[in-house]
């Protein structure tokens, strides 16, 4: 008896327990970025009628349940923290074993490596593009689809795009490929020609480009649109504040082996009035940071919260009358240039294909969105995973 009385209170208490730590949501309200995945988190669905029926409530349920439990974020950071730990020890000992011979990647954590002896640096491996053709060709139709408006594409070549040991002609093959399945008025492509270039372009722990990076891919980008005889903002200052900055390379994999200090331009000042998915706002946190004010956590995502977050829809009104509206298809690459091709145009649209169904409620229209926001010039710009991967692929908010 006393047996069975045990088991029936285990029972209730295994049952009770998901409802309690579900009421503990309502409570404490949803999550909506994890900082550890570099994501949105999935948040609960409305119930409605169509939605029950076709399944996706039930689907959106179970994605929210698996995102916004109690204390599931530090779980699934220590099952991640052990299961790297693992894999270090593993390739620290390959190596010792075995030690490079040469410039050649080195594998510290599935599918994330270190370049030669540079161990505080972290890299991808370039994606193939017979691998990513067929939904390169798929996410193109929205951009080919656009009318009465200029198009342009600019690739930004990262790690992603570029194999180390080989030249820089040699690393033209997904550009190549999305100047094939992309139909524009114009191309560009950020590329280096070298590592050693590379380490000057983009973050140590981050895919991002960083303040140099952006510096050089903005006025590449106007000359793009606008030609060469169009005035870029001058670089005002240069910035260096007093935290390492451990991107989302670091986040993900935690190894923490940076050793760079979060660095940033900044530009003559306009006045822009901004909206962030419909609503009025400011972009970014530079301010703070002017002030010493910024946060020293050690994994914050300095990047998005000095330059800005990513958002469905960002709208910029600098009030001027250049009689041209601009509108950006991008990832977070534009977060650090939104605000300087503003100067340019008199409204500029910033949508973020990841986003914007969520923020804005609808799906994007984009000939629709054209003729509502009068735009003229349509850019799309990002790495391979904006031109040749799933959306749902990465998040970085």
């Amino acid at each position: 008896m006393k047996h069975n009385r045990i088991s029936g209170f285990a029972l209730i208490i295994g049952c009770a327990l998901p409802v309690l730590m579900l009421l503990g949501v309502l409570f404490r309200g949803e999550l909506t970025v994890s900082q550890n995945e570099n994501r949105t988190l999935a948040r609960f669905p409305a119930l409605t009628l169509s939605s029950f029926l076709s399944g996706a409530f039930q689907d959106g349920l179970e994605s929210a349940l698996g995102d916004q439990y109690p204390f599931g974020e530090d779980i699934k950071d220590r099952v991640l923290t052990a299961q790297n730990t693992v894999y270090q020890a593993e390739a620290a000992l390959l190596l010792s074993v075995a030690p490079p011979s040469g410039a050649e990647y080195r594998e510290i954590t599935p599918g994330y490596y270190h370049y030669g002896s540079d161990d505080h640096r972290i890299v991808e491996k370039p994606w193939q593009a017979d691998a990513c053709a067929g939904q390169m060709l798929e996410n193109a139709q929205l951009f080919n689809s656009a009318e009465n408006v200029k198009k342009y594409v600019y690739f930004i070549r990262n790690s992603r795009a570029q194999d180390f040991s080989l030249s820089d002609g040699e690393n033209n093959g997904l550009f190549d490929l999305i100047r094939s399945c992309y139909t524009a008025d114009g191309y560009g492509c950020f590329s280096v020609p070298d590592y050693e270039a590379f380490c000057q372009n983009f973050y140590q722990t981050d895919h991002h480009w960083n303040h140099r990076g952006a510096d050089e891919g903005y006025r590449q980008i106007v000359a793009l649109l606008l030609g060469e005889q169009e005035e870029t903002l001058p670089v005002e200052k240069e910035w260096t504040f007093n935290v390492v900055f451990n991107g989302s390379y670091a986040r993900q994999t935690k190894t923490l082996c940076a050793e760079e200090l979060f660095s940033v331009y900044s530009y003559p000042s306009s006045k822009i009035k901004t909206t962030l998915s419909g609503k009025k706002g400011q972009y970014g946190h530079a301010a703070l940071y002017e002030k010493d004010r910024f946060p020293t956590d050690e994994l914050r995502n300095h990047y998005a919260y000095y330059y800005g977050g990513d958002y469905g829809e960002i709208l910029l009104d600098n009030g001027s009358s250049h009689g041209r509206n601009l509108l950006v298809i991008a990832d977070s690459y534009s977060n650090p240039i939104n605000l300087l091709l503003a100067s340019h145009f008199d409204q500029t649209c910033i949508i973020d294909l990841r986003y914007y169904q969520q923020d804005m409620g609808k799906p994007f229209d984009v000939n629709a969105y054209i003729r509502e926001h009068d735009i003229d010039t349509l850019l799309m710009m990002g790495d391979i995973v904006l031109f040749g991967g799933a959306l749902e692929q990465e998040a970085d908010r």
